[in-house]
C-alpha cells in the first residue's frame, strides 16, 4: 500500500473498497495522494444505475482518471451486465490501490492500468469513456470524442463550479469559451455551458453529442452524452446551442444570437438535458443499496420541466414584487392552473421552471398577497 496515507475498508453500494481514511465529507477539498471523495457517492451511484439502464452487453468502459477505482469497480461489480471495465490512473500509488480493490471483489471483468491519459487512448478506444477529473474535464474532451465508439457514451464531471457559476467569468470564458451569469440560475447555466462546450468540441470532428442525462448536485456538474457520427447529426447538435439573456421587464429568454448588451449567458446547450425513459429505467433499478440522495435526484429530474433553459427563484420574485414568498408547490399549481408549464428544479428547492414570462409571474405573486 502507498506510504504516507492511512487507508481503511468500506462498503459502498455492494462493493468492498479500500480508500484513504482522511477524507472530508463535503466538497472536493485539495487533492493529495490517492484520491477518494465520499461526497461523490451519488455520482458513483448514478453511474452504476446509468450502466444498468443504458450500457450494452459486451461494451468496454474506461474510468480514465480512476483514483481508488471506486466508480469503475462498482460498475464492474454491480451493473449486472457483461461489461469489460478498465480503471486507469497515472499515479502509481493509485494504481496499486485500484489493483487491490479489483482483487478484493474478485472481478474477472475489470483490469487496472497505470498510463497517462493521452498515451492510454493513443491506440485504443472504448464504448464508454468516463472523465471525472479534479476540476474541469475540458482538456480531456477532444480525445474522448475521437476514441469513444459510434453510439457510445462520454460521461464527464466538472467540479470547477466557481467559473461555471459566474464567480470567475474570465476562467469560464477561457476554459469553456462561454460567458456565465452569476445569479440564482447559475447552476442551470453552468450545466448547460458544460454540455454546450462538449457538443461544440465534438462537432469539430463531425460528431454529434446528445445528452442522455445531465444534472447538478452538491458541488459538481455531471453529464452523460451519446456520440453520433456524421455531419448532419453534428449540425443538428449545434442547432441546440444558443444564449439566455435577461431583460428587466420580460425576464429570461432563449435566443440564437449572442446579445450585444445586457446580461446573458452562453453559448450554451438549450435543448433537453435528459431522456425520460432512461431516468425511469434508472429509478426502477434504484434499491436500498443506493444513497437516498440518488433516488431524490432522479425523482426530481423525472418531474422537472425540461424547457425553457432557465428558471425563476421564488425569493427573487418576492423581492421584486414586494410580496410574501410563495411555496414552490403553490406557485407551480397556480401556473399550471393558468395554463402554463411549470415544475420545480432538481438543484434548488425555491426554483420554478416555467414558460410563463416575468409579467405573468409578478401578477401571480401580487394576486396571492391580496
Amino acid at each position: 500500500m502507498p506510504r504516507g496515507q492511512k487507508f481503511s475498508g468500506i462498503i459502498e453500494g455492494s462493493t468492498a473498497l479500500t480508500v484513504p481514511g482522511n477524507n472530508r465529507d463535503k466538497g472536493p477539498g485539495t487533492r493529495q495522494g490517492v484520491f477518494y471523495n465520499p461526497a461523490m457517492r451519488t455520482n458513483r451511484d448514478i453511474t452504476v444505475l446509468f450502466g444498468m439502464a443504458e450500457a450494452k452487453e459486451g461494451w468496454t468502459y474506461l474510468d480514465a482518471l480512476g483514483g481508488t477505482g471506486a466508480k469503475g469497480i462498482r460498475l464492474a461489480n454491480e451493473c449486472g451486465k457483461d461489461i469489460g471495465v478498465r480503471v486507469n490512473d497515472q499515479n502509481r500509488d493509485a494504481y496499486s490501490v485500484i489493483k487491490k480493490n479489483i482483487a478484493a471483489n474478485n472481478l474477472k471483468n475489470a483490469e487496472a492500468s497505470n498510463l497517462e491519459y493521452n498515451a492510454l487512448l493513443s491506440d485504443c478506444g472504448f464504448d464508454w469513456i468516463d472523465i471525472d477529473p479534479f476540476g474541469s474535464p475540458v482538456k480531456f474532451l477532444d480525445l474522448a470524442a475521437r476514441r469513444t465508439s459510434r453510439n457510445g457514451i462520454i460521461s464527464i464531471t466538472a467540479t470547477d463550479t466557481a467559473p461555471l457559476c459566474g464567480t470567475k467569468p474570465d476562467t469560464c470564458l477561457r476554459r469553456y469559451l462561454a460567458m456565465p451569469l452569476n445569479d440564482r440560475v447559475c447552476h442551470e447555466f453552468g450545466l448547460r455551458i458544460l454540455v454546450g462546450n462538449a457538443v461544440r468540441r465534438a462537432a469539430v470532428f463531425d460528431y454529434g453529442l446528445e445528452p442522455v442525462l445531465a444534472y447538478y448536485h452538491g458541488h459538481y456538474f455531471r453529464a452523460y452524452l451519446r456520440k453520433r457520427k456524421g455531419v448532419q447529426v453534428a449540425n443538428a447538435a449545434l442547432g441546440e446551442i444558443g444564449f439566455v439573456r435577461w431583460d428587466g421587464s420580460q425576464g429570461y429568454s432563449a435566443v440564437k444570437q449572442q446579445p450585444v448588451d445586457g446580461k446573458y449567458a452562453g453559448p450554451l446547450w438549450t435543448g433537453k438535458l435528459w431522456e425520460t425513459a432512461t431516468v425511469k429505467r434508472m429509478l426502477k433499478a434504484c434499491d436500498d443499496t443506493f444513497h437516498r440522495d440518488t433516488k431524490n435526484i432522479l425523482e426530481s429530474l423525472l418531474s422537472e420541466l425540461q424547457q425553457p433553459p432557465f428558471h425563476y427563484h421564488i425569493d427573487d420574485m418576492a423581492s421584486r414584487t414586494g410580496t410574501r414568498p410563495l411555496r414552490t408547490d403553490e406557485l407551480v399549481a397556480s401556473l399550471r392552473e393558468a395554463g402554463f408549464g411549470a415544475s420545480g428544479v432538481h438543484y434548488s428547492r425555491k426554483g420554478v421552471k416555467t414558460d410563463a414570462g416575468l409579467p405573468e409571474l409578478a401578477e401571480m405573486f401580487n394576486n396571492a398577497s391580496q
